[in-house]
């Protein structure tokens, strides 16, 4: 793993000018100063390019559009697969030991079962867990459209139609929808040699020919089930490899959030634009034709050809209503749900070190929702070859380095929380969680070792020095205070407005952070 300022004679594939004056070609996005209709002409407002060609009136009036389309509905399906979701947790399994019993060793026979075909199918039979979601999926979701298709045909549009369809598609508490994400997200990463193994290779595991894989094992989970998601192929193996992966949500990335102020809650709605144009593969297609990178443009062009025919042959066979209700309305949603989950994932900039992944980049340790251990956001973008069953045993082997860079760590959350903190400006709670790798207690112990969030932190202080409260609680608070400032001012560290000389440090430093994918380590461990 890199260290906090990774060297560029090791990591750099280019290099990145920027010119104020006009716009220049370069090996990533530009940036470009412009002149809202709303400020004076001494004043020069800089956006990455090519957000900067349109006003920032224009992305609220698009952001606002895209989250109204889908706010009715969204709520309405979150309350509906959260109270779902309890109800059977607590219900069918919590307070029924009986049943409980049932499934604990339903769950047993089920897991013993696939790890049995994970290991005969499997590239890596680690990944077994992965087969009961997929298979799911496979033979849930067509038919299950197929149903919602005769209903509406013979009935109209049903409200209780679309929620029973949409709960059965996201599952209670979204873990359908969660793991698809998180599958998608795999599958696209395994994109050089694919998931499954040549079953006819008796010699070892060895991957399946590049063109079985190519035309369907690579895309089980873009092409098949992806579309009832609002997902398609070969998007994750181009787009986010190849740009996020790249820029690692520097301006370089087609959905930085790096010009913006994150503790503004209106920012996410200048913001989502972008990432529904990530999303739909229109900005990932424009820069890999700017940079003449045709293999890439062409792989997800078919993507992006798959999916629009698909959606084209809903619409000529159904109507509008339909169309919106089943195939745009879950496109909506996973940009939104998933844009979200990206903007809490890069939400923090060290204005001293701006493309320091350890703060650039979230850690969640003892995360509520950890699918597949997603929530070592670091250690996926430092060493994104990790297998990610390694992937806490890479962040402690690397906890110096999160130790020296005071790193974005929390602890015992999920990011529904975070929405709710970062939207609802809720910043005391997300300092509960932080979880500050710089602290040593008053006997002498390292939080570095202790992994305690500051709630803890807080509790442990006082059990340490028992009899002294209030001079805890007063050194809590000031303590509490100073990561409040330090998130803070991470939160609202953005990369905009007048200073030309900051921009030209920032693109130096930018270009040492600068790594591709296909250049990191080969460790698979």
């Amino acid at each position: 793993m890199p260290p906090c300022n990774p060297n560029p004679s090791e990591l750099s594939v280019g290099e990145i000018t920027v010119e104020h004056e006009a716009v220049v070609k370069s090996n990533g996005a530009l940036l470009e100063p412009t002149v809202p209709k709303d400020v004076g002409p001494e004043v020069q407002v800089e956006r990455p390019y090519p957000w900067n060609l349109v006003s920032d009136r224009t992305h609220y009036a698009v952001g606002t559009i895209v989250l109204v389309t889908i706010f009715f509905p969204a709520l309405l399906l979150i309350v509906l697969s959260t109270a779902g979701g309890y109800l059977m947790y607590f219900g069918l399994y919590k307070y029924n030991p009986p049943l409980r019993f049932v499934l604990d060793k339903a769950r047993s026979a089920q897991q013993w079962f696939f790890k049995q075909v994970g290991d005969a199918i499997l590239l890596d039979p680690r990944d077994s867990s992965y087969l009961p979601w997929m298979t799911w999926s496979l033979i849930s979701l067509p038919p299950l459209f197929y149903w919602v298709y005769t209903r509406y045909t013979e009935f109209g549009f049903e409200l209780s139609t679309f929620l029973i369809y949409h709960f059965l598609r996201l599952g209670p508490r979204y873990r359908f929808f969660a793991h698809h994400e998180t599958l998608l997200h795999k599958e696209g990463h395994a994109v050089s040699a694919g998931l499954f193994r040549n079953v006819f290779n008796m010699k070892g595991r060895r991957p399946l020919p590049k063109l079985a894989r190519r035309l369907f094992f690579d895309h089980i989970n873009g092409g098949l089930i992806g579309p009832f998601y609002g997902s398609m192929p070969f998007h994750y193996a181009t787009a986010h490899n190849k740009i996020h992966h790249r820029w690692h949500n520097d301006t370089g990335d087609v959905h930085t959030n790096m010009d913006v102020d994150r503790t503004i809650p209106s920012s996410f709605i200048l913001w989502i634009p972008r990432f529904v144009a990530y999303w739909t593969g229109i900005t990932p297609v424009v820069l890999f034709w700017k940079r003449k990178e045709y293999r890439l443009l062409k792989d997800l062009m078919c993507g992006m050809a798959y999916y629009y025919i698909l959606s084209f042959l809903v619409l000529y066979n159904t109507d509008i209503l339909f169309y919106w209700a089943y195939w745009l309305y879950p496109l909506l949603e996973a940009a939104s749900f998933l844009g979200g989950i990206a903007y809490i994932w890069h939400a923090f900039s060290e204005e001293s070190d701006p493309s320091n992944q350890y703060i650039n980049s979230v850690t969640i340790l003892r995360g509520h929702d950890n699918i597949w251990n997603e929530d070592f956001h670091v250690v996926h973008h430092h060493e994104p070859k990790v297998h990610w069953t390694n992937m806490p045993d890479s962040f402690l082997e690397n906890k110096s380095k999160y130790i020296e860079c005071r790193a974005t760590v929390f602890a015992d959350c999920e990011q529904g929380v975070f929405f709710t903190w970062m939207f609802g400006c809720k910043w005391d709670g997300m300092v509960n969680h932080f979880v500050d790798l710089q602290y040593v207690f008053s006997n002498g112990e390292k939080n570095s070792d202790k992994l305690l969030n500051m709630k803890e932190v807080a509790d442990y202080e006082r059990k340490l020095r028992k009899g002294k409260e209030i001079e805890v609680d007063r050194d809590m608070k000031a303590f509490h205070a100073e990561v409040k400032e330090l998130l803070l001012r991470r939160l609202r560290y953005h990369y905009m407005g007048e200073r030309k000389e900051e921009w030209k440090g920032y693109n130096e430093t930018m270009n040492e952070g600068l790594r591709d994918f296909d250049k990191m380590p080969e460790k698979q461990s």
